[in-house]
């Protein structure tokens, strides 16, 4: 008895151990070295310096905000309470049963410096890095070592920040993430019409600056005609990056033709505002079916012709206008373009894709005929690239959506949202497939005075940074609603109709017989301006009668039926499905379907794990069949 229980005894110190051993090694937290970042960039348009800091990451939930007392911004090497991740990461994926208000998640990265970044004839004086990031929901906070580098609010766009405070050896980067978004902000909270994944959901680079830095590109093609030579504007935005004066040259080109921009002596930490210009005499055009590209190449060197920078991009060369009797037109070519409206979401990543997955949404739309996608936000600049290439048309809009009237008359709404629409512009106007500036999506019908001082305010801030492209805005509209005069500045409506689907207007959008008259109605309002069919769609989620909402069945007759009228309609420069896929939308999502599957919204042509709908072959061949660009006079 004796010998049995001194082994049981053995045995319960031996668990004690075990769990002991394994609770210590928690708070220890995982194994972690710190890294390098890789050279190169997963987008190939911008500074050719980039370093991808991708690799091993560390992240941490912050449900109960207690992360700043707690210290976790601090420069220190253990890593408990940190587990492994990679970067994009959305840290609230796959989490549909909690609300979607948002709440505080950290990130962290050690990293060491790569060791030839700079030329040996740029003194240590004259180095200095720059870190940034291309989304970030919604607000973060960056520490690098211990020290508060910078802060920003918004998702969707890029921001980056001068990484002071390195030091030789290992480098701790931390940076606070908060989703949680009030009623005035960009996309308004909190939740929304689509899931609020927080977190950092694209791509993080450090570059290295010698001396100056090309922090900002402005490349404007003009075309005066389709048959005329075109004149390519550049301006370049050079920041001293040292507290001494610099001299520095630039030169570029685009395609063969050289661009000179010569020499400046840039003040302690100035800006040189760089400009050159060239005529293509025979410019081969970018439109839809014939994406035509020019490599675009801009170098930076010292006083004795050094290397310093460099810029890489590929422009195209196109124009739009709204030509009398409200057509749109590309290269003089009046437009008649179908699409799809799409959320950058996947099921297993949430908002953080990969390339390959952007790759497969635009592939999808390649597949089904589309030459145009528009999402409520600037999409993400590697998909950007992507439409470039493959000769898709962007409707680029800005998250200024359904803001309720309380928050539009608030004093600094307007700047706010002007200064979004601002940074959309600056960061994607050289993209040659961004057709128009969208200014937001159903904003109060009918317009209230502070909305029509935002669309005549933005349109006017559009026009000056971007006089090429046309501004619109996406509206919520139904019979009945009155002529607007709110719309005058705008060049482009675009209609979010669901006839015989929502019922809009108490009622009278319930008939789908009821479209055809009502888009007329439309035309009569505003016949000088652009008009899109920005939204139009049905859920689809189980096979049926034809004449049930929510069927397959349903969802591909429906669709063939406003692809039809649409037809009839000469100058309907547009119409986009809404949605490309089935997302996550919000814990109570009915979206009209009498046997709707929360939170999901299964209006997509395809779900959520990549199926096709019947209604994909349905809107494939009308799409196919449709001449969306018109041919040559």
């Amino acid at each position: 008895m004796a010998s049995a229980t001194r082994a049981a005894r053995t045995a319960i110190a031996c668990l004690i151990l075990l769990l002991a051993t394994a609770a210590a090694a928690r708070a220890q937290g995982p194994a972690y070295a710190p890294s390098p970042p890789t050279r190169g960039a997963l987008a190939a348009d911008g500074q050719a310096s980039r370093y991808l800091l991708g690799g091993a990451w560390l992240d941490r939930v912050d449900p109960g905000n207690l992360g700043l007392a707690g210290g976790w911004w601090k420069d220190t090497a253990a890593t408990d309470g940190w587990s492994p991740v990679t970067v994009p990461n959305a840290y609230n994926t796959n989490l549909f049963t909690r609300t979607m208000a948002g709440y505080v998640a950290w990130y962290r990265r050690d990293f060491t410096l790569p060791t030839q970044a700079f030329a040996a004839y740029v003194p240590a004086s004259a180095r200095s890095w720059i870190i940034t990031f291309e989304s970030v929901n919604y607000a973060a906070t960056v520490w690098l070592n211990g020290h508060q580098i910078g802060t920003h609010t918004g998702a969707y766009l890029p921001f980056e920040f001068d990484l002071k405070w390195l030091r030789p050896g290992v480098n701790r980067l931390i940076v606070r993430v908060d989703n949680e978004r009030s009623g005035a902000d960009f996309p308004p909270g909190p939740g929304g019409q689509w899931w609020n994944y927080g977190g950092i959901l694209d791509a993080v680079y450090l570059r290295p600056a010698q001396r100056a830095d090309l922090s900002q590109v402005r490349i404007r093609p003009l075309l005066p005609c389709r048959s005329c030579a075109a004149t390519i504007q550049e301006q370049v935005l050079v920041r001293n990056v040292t507290g001494a004066r610099q001299t520095v040259s630039l030169r570029g080109a685009y395609g063969r033709a050289a661009l000179r921009f010569g020499s400046r002596t840039i003040g302690p930490h100035g800006t040189w505002t760089a400009s050159a210009s060239v005529r293509i005499a025979r410019p081969n055009l970018w439109a839809p079916g014939h994406p035509a590209l020019y490599r675009t190449t801009l170098s930076l060197s010292d006083s004795k012709g050094r290397a310093l920078g460099g810029y890489l991009y590929e422009s195209g060369i196109r124009s739009v206008e709204t030509a009398p009797g409200g057509q749109l037109e590309l290269n003089g070519r009046p437009l008649h373009l179908r699409g799809f409206n799409l959320h950058e979401e996947n099921i297993a990543t949430g908002a953080a894709l990969s390339v390959a997955q952007m790759a497969q949404l635009v592939a999808w739309v390649r597949q089904l005929g589309g030459t145009m996608i528009r999402a409520h936000y600037p999409l993400d600049p590697e998909m950007e690239e992507m439409a470039d290439r493959a000769g898709i048309l962007l409707w680029s809009e800005v998250p200024v959506y359904q803001t309720q009237k309380q928050y539009l008359a608030e004093p600094s709404w307007a700047s706010r949202a002007e200064a979004l629409v601002k940074d959309n512009v600056m960061a994607n106007q050289n993209h040659p497939s961004v057709l128009i500036w969208s200014l937001g999506n159903e904003l109060p019908t009918p317009p209230t005075a502070a909305e029509s001082a935002y669309i005549a305010g933005a349109a006017g801030l559009v026009r000056q940074l971007d006089p090429t492209r046309p501004v619109g805005l996406a509206v919520s509209n139904w019979p009945g609603v009155a002529c607007q005069s709110a719309y005058a500045p705008l060049d482009v409506i675009g209609d979010n109709e669901y006839f015989g689907w929502f019922d809009a207007g108490g009622g009278t959008s319930d008939d789908r017989d009821a479209l055809s008259p009502y888009l007329d109605t439309l035309r009569a309002c505003y016949p000088n301006q652009a008009l899109f069919i920005t939204e139009f769609g049905f859920d689809g989620n189980r096979n049926g009668p034809v004449e049930e909402r929510g069927t397959y069945q349903f969802q591909a007759n429906t669709a063939a039926f406003h692809l039809g009228v649409f037809a009839t309609k000469p100058w309907l420069s547009g119409a986009l499905y809404f949605a490309l896929q089935d997302y996550v939308a919000f814990p109570t999502y009915s979206g009209g379907d009498p046997l709707p599957n929360p939170p999901f919204n299964q209006k997509g042509m395809v779900d959520l794990y990549g199926n096709h709908k019947p209604a994909f072959s349905v809107v494939s061949s009308i799409y196919h069949a449709t001449q969306q660009v018109a041919p040559l006079k």
